[in-house]
């Protein structure tokens, strides 16, 4: 076994990680995980896949992928240049015309483009001199305000008056779109201290009420959720292990409690809070914008 599947092993087994689990998170074949962790890199697909796979296998167990490629590039295979790849031209093939050919051709075109023409000019010439063509041109000179108003007074004469009232129809005033609603936003605050233990402090705002979504993605990790303004008991608590889920809505401040961080996927109010890569237990409180509740109002007991 090389030093670097030592040192993935290891990780995996201080976590508590099977390699079936290890399998369903990073969607990698069982078979080429052990070949990570004995060094056989010649049993996986090719060097690209063996870079791959060991930087999806670092981070599912808490490994810097960056730092872990660092220590050991002189055991992990350096990644094939992709070839590159030139476009193939093919020779075009100029077709040439006899001579004889082409001269056909601009003969029959002189043929035919003469009489066309002749009919052309003919045509220009009847237009410009004829007398009932002139009467039908419209004149050249733009309509001003004057004459427009000349024919506007004519048609009202003949309407029944020059003293009619002219009515102009007024188009109804356009009614305002509903101004959009605002989004929910989670926003992060402060942090305080309970029984020596550091609380984040997050805002929800545009909403009368606190959505939680927890889904734990890999290994196991246990959560506590309370009301975060009064001295109750727990709301929810219990272990959850990889793919188990709770979710739950409250018109209240909520105090929420992770036993391992980086297990755990956490939504609220549609919005993902960030739990790091370290497996440390995190707190976390969550007030309604407005609330009047009092940040120093979880008690020990909550933890």
């Amino acid at each position: 076994m090389s030093d670097l599947g030592q040192l993935l092993r290891k990780a995996r087994t201080e976590q508590n990680i099977s390699l079936d689990q290890l399998q369903e998170t990073t969607k990698i074949r069982k078979r080429y995980l052990e070949a990570i962790e004995e060094g056989k890199y010649d049993i996986l697909p090719g060097t690209f896949y063996v870079r791959a796979f060991i930087k999806q296998y670092s981070e599912a167990v808490g490994l810097d992928a960056d730092e872990v490629f660092r220590l050991y590039a002189h055991i992990i295979p350096s990644a094939d240049p992709e070839p590159s790849t030139e476009p193939i031209r093919m020779a075009r093939r100029r077709v040439v015309n006899p001579p004889e050919r082409v001269g056909k051709w601009a003969s029959a075109l002189l043929m035919i483009a003469f009489p066309i023409l002749i009919i052309g000019v003919v045509y220009f010439y009847y237009l410009n001199n004829h007398p009932s063509s002139k009467d039908n041109v419209l004149p050249n000179e733009p309509i001003t305000d004057s004459s427009a108003a000349e024919q506007q007074g004519g048609a009202i004469e003949g309407g029944g008056g020059a003293d009619a009232p002219v009515e102009t129809p007024t188009a109804p005033d356009p009614t305002p779109p509903p101004p959009p609603e605002p989004e929910p936003d989670v926003v992060f605050v402060d942090k305080f201290t309970i029984s020596n233990n550091s609380v984040e402090r997050f805002e929800v705002r545009n909403a009368d009420k606190v959505s939680i979504e927890l889904k734990v993605v890999v290994g196991e990790a246990w959560i506590g959720v309370t009301h975060a303004d009064s001295k109750s008991k727990y709301l929810h608590q219990g272990g959850m292990k990889a793919g188990d889920s709770y979710a739950e809505q409250f018109d209240h401040n909520v105090y929420l409690n992770i036993g391992r961080a980086n297990a755990v996927q956490l939504t609220v109010n549609g919005v993902v809070v960030e739990m790091g890569t370290e497996p440390n237990p995190r707190r976390f409180q969550f007030e309604l914008a407005g609330s009047e509740g009092n940040v120093e109002s979880a008690t020990t007991g909550n933890e």
